[in-house]
């Protein structure tokens, strides 16, 4: 009977170090080679082109932390060394030879001698960009309103605990403005919701320009808006003078059919010595925009009397 030869094993084909080379050439997840000091010694086509570099025999000799946004990054992955051989998926943006950011999850692994010395590290990079950009726009999108773009209630008690724990640990203030537009019903009763979708916006605008970068916008309400001032001693007028200012400057667009676009503005401070809870100032300024708000009624009311 006519017996048929067993088929040849992948090892009979090709040498170890062939097998090796070429997985290592065809993974589709960059993978490298350092020395102990962090030069690039290997590296494969994937990370050639994760990283922007026209060929392989450009990026050998290129120390890692060149590439990291932040070298600290570096310096701290190297220090996880320590308590093992091995850091796993550890993410941190570097920077392509054109000078894009990227993200990516790093794993990597200290190849060390029979006497425990590291020789080398070896590791793998993926490009993780576009699932960091989903994350960062659904992250956003939890924390903002969507129509003003400022910080919505969801956000606000994440900020208030970063925020109250940092002040009391530096002793200083913050002020708050509790914000709520005039008659703002009347708005969108008299002039359709996207009349009133339109000066919501433009008062989150007018809001976000007149405080620093250090600041909070949130949209508290459906026309309510609170401003934590941090770091304030007392400036929580000065803000409200600018606002005021802002307000004014909208002479072409401050009425709508003849509507004039007005705020409420009640004002307080919270101070860590004085171990009053948050909450308790958040209704304090409440209650004086509330009282600002029935001031203005009482004036238009007497004005058209």
């Amino acid at each position: 009977m006519y017996q048929m030869e067993s088929p040849k094993t992948f090892g009979e084909f090709c040498s170890e170090e062939a097998r090796y080379q070429s997985l290592f050439e065809g993974v589709p997840i960059g993978l490298y080679i350092t020395t102990q000091d962090g030069r690039i010694i290997d590296a494969n086509p994937t990370l050639v082109q994760t990283l922007g570099y026209p060929s392989k025999s450009a990026l050998l000799g290129i120390r890692v932390s060149e590439v990291y946004e932040d070298p600290s990054d570096r310096e701290h992955e190297h220090a996880l060394f320590e308590d093992d051989h091995i850091v796993q998926n550890y993410e941190t943006q570097l920077r392509r030879l054109d000078g894009t950011l990227i993200w990516v999850r790093d794993t990597c692994r200290a190849i060390r001698s029979k006497s425990g010395e590291i020789q080398y590290y070896e590791g793998s990079l993926r490009d993780i960009t576009r699932e960091k950009e989903s994350e960062q726009r659904l992250n956003h999108m939890a924390r903002h309103d969507p129509l003003t773009g400022a910080f919505n209630r969801y956000a606000l008690a994440e900020i208030l605990k970063r925020e109250t724990s940092r002040a009391k640990r530096y002793d200083h203030s913050i002020g708050i403005l509790m914000i709520d537009i005039n008659r703002f019903k009347e708005v969108n009763d008299q002039h359709s919701h996207a009349a009133g979708d339109q000066i919501l916006k433009r008062v989150a605008g007018i809001l976000s320009s007149s405080i620093r970068d250090t600041d909070y916008v949130i949209r508290y309400g459906g026309d309510e808006f609170l401003l934590l001032l941090i770091e304030t001693k007392g400036e929580t007028q000065v803000v409200r003078a600018r606002i005021a200012e802002e307000m004014v400057s909208l002479r072409p667009e401050k009425a709508i059919d003849g509507f004039p676009i007005t705020l409420s503005i009640g004002a307080a401070h919270w101070i860590p010595s004085s171990n009053v809870p948050m909450e308790t100032i958040l209704a304090d300024a409440d209650q004086a925009m509330y009282a600002d708000k029935r001031r203005q009624a009482s004036l238009r009311s007497s004005a058209s009397s």
